[in-house]
Formats: C-alpha cells, structure tokens, sequence
C-alpha cells in the first residue's frame, strides 16, 4: 500500500509527456506547410516527437503495468494507430505535393484518435481514481479497525489486569487476615496452655508437697508406733514373762508348765519386735541405709529362703528421706520377688554414679508379666523415687528376671565414695 500515492504522480506525468507530444506535433503539422525547406526540419522535429511519444508510452506502460491487460490493450492500440498515423503523415508529406497530399485527412483521423487516446486516458484515470479511492476506504476502515483494536485491546488488558490485581490485593488480604487470626489464635491457645501448665505445675507442686507430708507423718506414725510397741509392749511381754515365771515358783506342781509358758512369751516378744522393725526399721535411723538393707536381706532369705546378697556402697550421700524412700523401694521389690518371681537368687547393690545414687533390685526368676507392669506395687514405687526427686526404671535382668533400678539426684557436692 506504500506505493499507491506514487502511481497517480506516475500516471499524471507519463499523460503530460503525451500530450506534451501530440501538441508538438500537431503544432510542427499545421506550420509544414510554410515552406518546403523547413520540411526536412519539421520531420527531423516529428521525429524526435515520436521518439518522445515511444519514451513517454514506454514510461506510461512501465507506469500501468498493475492495470487491466484488456485496458492496457486497447491503449496501446489506439497509441500504435496513432503513431503510424504520424509516421504516414510524415511519408505522405515527403511523397506528395500539399495540394495532393492526403495528410490533412489523415490528420482529421489522427485527431479523433488523440481524442479516443484522452477519453481512454480519462477513463484509466477514472478507473485508477476509483481504485485509489477504494483503497484509500479500505485502507480507512483498516486504520480504523487498528485504531479499534490498538485502542480496544489494551483496555480489555489492562481491565483484566486490574481485574487480576484487585483479585491478588484480595486475596492477599484475606491470607493477611487468615495468617493473623491464625497468630492470635496460636497466641491465645499457647497463653492457654502457658496457663494450664502454670496450673498443672501448681497443682503438682500441691500434690507432691502432700505426698511428701503424708509420707513423712506416715514415717513419724510408724516411727511412733514402733517405738511404743518395742518399748511398751514388749516391756509389758517383759514383765508379764518375770511375773508368770515367778508365780510359777511359788505354785508347787506348776513347775513343769514353764517351758512351755516360756516359748509363747518369747513368741510374743519376737513378734513385737518384728512388728517393730517392718514399722520402723531402727537401723535406717540409726546406722543408715546399707544396715538397714542388709539386715532386710537376712532377714528376707530366713523368711523365704532365696539366696539373697546385699551389696551397698557410697548411701551416706543421701539425705534420711531419700534413704528412707529407697528403703520402702528395696522392701517392696524383696516382696514382689517373694510373691511371683519364682526366683533363686536376688541381689540388692547401690553406688553413686555421675551425681546420682542408683539402686537396683535383680532376680533370676520367670521375668514379668505385662500386665504387671501398671501394678499397684510399681505404682507406688515410681511414687517414692519421685519424692526422692528420681525415678524408677523397669527391666530384664542379666539372669533373665526382672530389674527394678531407683536413680535419685544425689545432694551432697562431694565425690563418690563415703
């Protein structure tokens, strides 16, 4: 389309050179017949007249070669008949005299001629005009339909990405909302919890203080108990023993019932005595813990005949209530082990190890059942290690059996040993 504004300008001058001709030669026509001796210059002048005329119809064909050929056809046509016109008008003009020339004739032909070639032209140039103008509309109407799209487009894109950036804007703001009712809700769930821990460490604090004074007014109990029933009872056994075997004397034939009088008070007296010791072992008070549980380990072997070794170092470490918690902890163990551990051998040891004091309870017998193991004796085990500030560990034995081991934290700074 960039080169129609040019073929009108084509067009014009290539029409401008032709008739810029035909004057010529109609003009050099009319004054041949001055004089004879110009003749020779008028055709020299014609001739250089149709060499112009062929240049301009070659420059106007090279100019309409985008036209119709039925079109272009007859142009030439007319253009040719024309030029051999001229061309014997020429001839005529040399042969003939002017009286008798038959140019002037020809001259009349070749006017109506010039005049078809112009109401040709004019035609081409109404033709050529008419396609300008339709390009020219739809070249318009393609403008126009670019403008509509140049326009329209970018408004249909930039409402949809405002459209896309309000539904971003949106969307991150209902994440912003979602993200912070989130955090005040962790926020409040987590001052929640930091609460209800603060309760629950309180309400532990509470429930272990408690235990740990009921457990103590249950040792002060049966430190009392034991204390008066060592002391006042099996003085009573005592006394009632010296009385029985005095009136025995003084009753004549009563003498041979003494013996057997004798044993039941004994009786008795040992059986005070071991009341005594389970309430209150006098050892642990006195002589510490590795006493204490040695004297228990004898006394378990007597009493069930299991071979039982007690080996304990470093417990003058411990305080008297974690002395005392780890004594109830040995005892219950020993009696577990007597109740169901179809065991031959148990070993009680202690040491201090890497700032805590480990007791362990081993048997060699069947092991433990799994539901033993939420037992109402391991309950109150893991309760006393846990007063004592440690806790209790639940194992298999190297002979197979079952290793209750206690680990409190030991106070003293010291290293181990005594």
């Amino acid at each position: 389309m960039s080169d129609l504004p040019r073929k009108p300008t084509g067009v014009l001058a290539a029409t401008l050179l032709i008739l810029f001709g035909l004057a010529l030669f109609v003009a050099l026509a009319w004054s041949s017949h001055a004089s004879l001796r110009e003749l020779e210059a008028v055709t020299d002048a014609r001739s250089r007249s149709r060499n112009g005329l062929l240049l301009a119809a070659e420059a106007l064909r090279r100019t309409l070669d985008d036209l119709p050929q039925a079109r272009l056809e007859t142009l030439w046509t007319l253009v040719e008949h024309r030029v051999a016109l001229a061309e014997r008008n020429i001839a005529d003009r040399r042969a003939y005299a002017e009286e008798n020339s038959p140019w002037k004739q020809r001259l009349d032909e070749g006017r109506d001629t010039m005049d078809r070639i112009r109401a040709r032209f004019a035609g081409i140039e109404a033709m050529l005009r008419a396609e300008i103008e339709a390009r020219d509309r739809s070249l318009s109407a393609l403008r126009a339909h670019a403008l509509l799209l140049n326009v329209l487009l970018p408004a249909i894109g930039g409402a949809l990405i405002l459209a896309a950036w309000g539904l971003l804007q949106r969307e991150r703001r209902r994440r912003v909302d979602a993200e912070a009712a989130l955090l005040a809700a962790n926020a409040r769930l987590e001052d929640t919890v930091a609460q209800r821990t603060v309760e629950l460490q309180r309400a532990l604090g509470e429930i272990e203080a408690f235990a740990h004074g009921l457990d103590r007014s249950i040792e002060d109990e049966r430190r009392r108990l034991a204390r008066e029933v060592h002391d006042q009872l099996g003085q009573l056994l005592t006394a009632l023993k010296m009385m029985v075997h005095r009136a025995l004397q003084g009753a004549p034939g009563r003498e041979q019932d003494w013996p057997q009088i004798e044993a039941v008070l004994g009786e008795g007296i040992a059986t005070v005595r071991r009341i005594s010791a389970a309430l209150r072992p006098p050892l642990l008070d006195d002589l510490g813990l590795e006493a204490a549980l040695g004297l228990a380990g004898r006394q378990f072997a007597e009493r069930t005949g299991l071979a039982c070794e007690v080996a304990l170092v470093d417990a003058g470490q411990l305080s008297a209530d974690q002395a005392n918690q780890l004594y109830r902890i040995a005892q219950e163990a020993l009696t577990n082990v007597a109740r169901h551990a179809q065991a031959r051998r148990v070993r009680v040891e202690g040491v201090a190890v890497d700032g805590e004091y480990r007791l362990a309870v081993e048997d060699d017998g069947v092991g433990m059942a799994p539901q033993a193991r939420s037992s109402l004796g391991l309950l109150s085990m893991r309760e006393r290690a846990a007063l004592a500030g440690g806790e209790l560990h639940v194992g298999s034995g190297a002979g197979g059996g079952v290793r209750i081991e206690a680990r409190v934290p030991l106070i003293a700074t010291g290293g181990e040993g005594g």
